[in-house]
């Protein structure tokens, strides 16, 4: 997609977490989420039992206690959702924590975007708000991105050395949430707000409950464009910079 010369201009205001997939390289290629569970399911399955406890019910009740351990994994995962049991962007997804070093107040700047610390924050495009729309999770772009990194998740921490100039929509979830290097995609519900950018008051509007309703209403096979989102969110919502650092 096109960007306007006003969002070519903001790029160059080094903003803390924009397009933080350029920043490092990870070469270590995460386990599949099939593999972590191979390796439970092996642990579990290798525990030495006693002697005296090898009896039928003792052994079929530790064959039970394997199942419910590997289940509680994969429910944590996301993997027993519906819609999500082929999607290793999801399952698999590693999640990145940038924490800036040095970074601009912008003090001359009355709609500059504060950050706190007890949050960490992702800035992207209205593509991928649609694709959190349509899957419910925040996974990573489909194949290599910048920096050559696949199937991972930036995030930046919050902070007095994070602020955002920029009007792409911005992330937001809790410092507890996520953990650098944290296998699993965050679902929407893991959010605490979407931040937009609304061009006629110049200010950010957390829309993260617009959203929700969203998802809520639309069919099970259904799936939004990002035309028919920025309708829905606020008339006016800028098209610009939608395809970036997703």
């Amino acid at each position: 997609m096109g960007r306007s010369l006003e969002s070519l201009s903001r790029s160059r205001n080094m903003d803390m977490g924009k397009d933080p997939e350029g920043i490092a390289h990870y070469a270590d290629k995460p386990k599949t989420f099939e593999e972590h569970m191979e390796d439970v399911k092996n642990l579990l399955s290798s525990l030495s039992t006693e002697e005296n406890n090898t009896t039928d019910d003792n052994n079929k009740k530790r064959e039970q206690d394997v199942d419910v351990a590997r289940n509680a994994v994969l429910e944590s995962f996301g993997k027993n959702k519906e819609g999500t049991d082929n999607d290793e962007r999801i399952v698999s997804c590693k999640n990145r924590i940038i924490k800036p070093e040095v970074g601009f107040r912008y003090d001359d700047n009355p709609n500059v975007f504060r950050t706190d610390e007890s949050s960490v924050y992702r800035i992207t495009g209205i593509d991928q708000i649609a694709d959190i729309i349509n899957c419910g999770y925040v996974r990573s772009k489909e194949g290599k991105v910048k920096g050559g990194h696949e199937n991972e998740v930036f995030w930046s921490a919050g902070g007095d050395k994070l602020n955002f100039i920029d009007e792409r929509p911005i992330l937001e979830t809790s410092a507890d949430t996520v953990k650098d290097g944290q296998i699993g995609a965050l679902s929407l519900d893991d959010l605490t707000a979407v931040w937009i950018f609304d061009s006629e008051s110049g200010k950010r509007e957390n829309k993260l409950d617009t959203i929700k309703i969203i998802k809520e209403v639309m069919g099970k096979d259904e799936q939004i464009s990002i035309e028919e989102l920025n309708k829905k969110i606020k008339e006016g919502v800028s098209l610009v910079d939608i395809s970036d650092t997703f």
